[in-house]
């Protein structure tokens, strides 16, 4: 069906039941927590406005839903943002999905619902198709903002073969963390946030990566906390904290967001109890997917591929799981010369790569 014919069979409504929104998105077979409720009133916290929106048939069945956050810069440059979005309902094939998806932004656009930006930027849930351009050509591709890649671990196995998919490494290294007797916990003390913005704080130095600063980190713990979303595990050799990490629950995932270790005792293997208990613990509860939340793209070559990146991949991949990789972030400019200006300095160094 050509866009013009979708869109007078579809209608745009903009949602303020929270209800209604985490009906649609907690309930997709892997829902984004970046697309929930409660992720868009810490956004709101952090100073953006947030919408959210939806495409509903003709039958009023939701079709697709993007929560949209105002990002401002300098100059007046500011952009919308649908981080991890839209989201597509799950059961549309995957044609059709690219279809809905052009039709909610032309939609979106023709009925003027968003302030003046400088542009749009989407996170399509959507797999790369080998040989298709994602999407049109006035939408970029930029770097990511969430992970384009990331592997996913299916909780939908007895945990002998959960074991079994690992790597032989992996199964070893656990065994040597419970050797050494390391326990794990789940925790809210403040003492223990503080504990772990130290720890965050040294591996971001150690690993030469970049961090959120540290009021950011526990505001999105403290806000998705009181929504039963997000909580700290810890694993302690003799009363030392060694590795923790936040965990973001949402729908049927459970999320590694964000993960740290001492450099303390590291023949222990402390983060590989730490997984294991928060793997076996996501299953006991009946999710269905543990999500690491990204890993390096298949190749080298990749936009998003980051040399940094190249340790914690291998770790990651040592569990198991399936790696999935999307059609990343892309921009839709609605002034390409200001755009364009803006962004010139990456323009030029993407057609040199």
């Amino acid at each position: 069906m050509n866009l013009k014919n979708l869109m007078n069979l579809m209608n745009l409504v903009e949602v303020n039941d929270r209800l209604d929104w985490e009906q649609f998105q907690s309930t997709q077979p892997w829902p984004q927590f970046t697309q929930s409720w409660a992720w868009g009133e810490f956004r709101k916290q952090a100073g953006c406005k947030v919408l959210r929106f939806a495409l509903k048939d003709e039958t009023g069945k939701w079709r697709v839903a993007a929560q949209m956050e105002y990002r401002r810069r300098k100059m007046g440059l500011g952009y919308w943002f649908a981080a991890r979005g839209p989201v597509v309902a799950f059961d549309v094939g995957a044609e059709e999905r690219r279809e809905l998806f052009e039709t909610f932004v032309h939609t979106l656009e023709e009925r003027g619902r968003l302030a003046k930006a400088l542009f749009w930027r989407w996170e399509p849930p959507l797999a790369i198709r080998t040989g298709e351009r994602p999407l049109p050509p006035r939408f970029e591709p930029v770097p990511e903002n969430n992970p384009a890649s990331t592997l996913v671990l299916d909780l939908n196995q007895s945990e002998e073969a959960l074991l079994a998919g690992m790597h032989q490494k992996t199964r070893y290294n656990i065994k040597v963390a419970e050797r050494h007797g390391v326990q794990t916990r789940v925790t809210s003390h403040p003492s223990d946030l503080d504990r772990f913005m130290r720890l965050m704080d040294e591996t971001a130095e150690r690993d030469k990566f970049v961090q959120h600063p540290p009021h950011h980190l526990v505001k999105t713990f403290h806000t998705l906390a009181s929504a039963n979303m997000a909580r700290l595990r810890v694993a302690e050799l003799n009363g030392a904290m060694l590795a923790a990490d936040m965990e973001v629950t949402y729908g049927n995932t459970v999320t590694y967001l964000y993960g740290a270790s001492s450099h303390l005792m590291r023949q222990a293997m402390t983060p590989y109890k730490l997984h294991w208990d928060a793997i076996r613990a996501a299953k006991a509860e009946g999710k269905a997917h543990y999500d690491f939340w990204g890993v390096n793209p298949p190749t080298r070559g990749s936009l998003n591929y980051k040399a940094t990146w190249e340790g914690i991949s291998r770790f990651k991949h040592g569990w198991g799981g399936g790696q999935v990789d999307l059609i990343g972030t892309w921009d839709m400019p609605t002034n390409q010369w200001l755009y364009r200006l803006a962004f010139l300095p990456r323009i030029l160094f993407n057609k040199v790569k």
